[in-house]
Parts: structure tokens; sequence; C-alpha cells
């Protein structure tokens, strides 16, 4: 099956993409619908989004990219193809160090705000 994956960053334009691509509208899913669409998915099964920062955050795109790695999916970013995974893709070591990278600091600075936010109230 091929999927699709939206945010509110969508348009009609992406929508005309993925049907061009034979996506049904009940193959789309949108930011708060990724569990779903996870579940929904299973080995030789197509993904396409159109960028990463379709995702609520780079620890997401990271995680769905292992998982979809990780069964066979096959993940297609439209606007990074770079970061396609699947079918005999992966991510360029320097590709992967830098996303880590980008997790790490992503979670460390939601830590900072976290504890910012905690030391404020008292």
């Amino acid at each position: 099956m091929v999927y699709g994956f939206i945010s509110s960053l969508d348009d009609e334009t992406t929508k005309a993409f993925f049907r061009s691509n034979r996506i049904p509208t009940n193959n789309i899913y949108s930011t708060g619908g990724l569990g779903t669409l996870a579940e929904d998915l299973k080995t030789g099964d197509v993904v396409y989004v159109i960028s990463c920062n379709r995702f609520a955050s780079v620890r997401q795109v990271y995680t769905f990219a292992r998982f979809c790695a990780d069964r066979g999916i096959i993940l297609h970013f439209v606007a990074e193809p770079y970061l396609d995974i699947g079918n005999g893709k992966t991510w360029r070591p320097a590709v992967a160090s830098t996303i880590a990278s980008m997790v790490e600091s992503e979670q460390k600075a939601k830590q900072m705000m976290v504890n910012g936010f905690k030391m404020s109230e008292s």
C-alpha cells in the first residue's frame, strides 16, 4: 500500500501530489495520526511525506525513519530525497550523525525549558 503523511503546512497542492501518486484519501494521515499510520504499515509499504518539517520534532523523524527501516517500509521525503529510507537506501553516516546530534540538542533544549520553567515558578 501507498500512504501519505501531512501536517497543517500542507495544502491542496500536496493533496494533488498524493493523488497523482495514487494515494487514496483514506491512506493520508495527519500529524496526530502518526501512531495509527505506524500500526497500519506492513513490509513493502511506501510512505510519502513532503518534508521532514511535517513531523513534530527531530526525534519523531528519527524514530519513524528507524521504524520504517527496521520493518522494510519505504519512506520518501519529497523535498529531501537524501533522507529516503528503504528499498536499498539508508542514511549516509554523516546524515545519520547530524540527525542524532540534532535529536540530542533538541532533547537538551526541552530539558532546559522544563528546568527553567520550574525555576521561574518558585
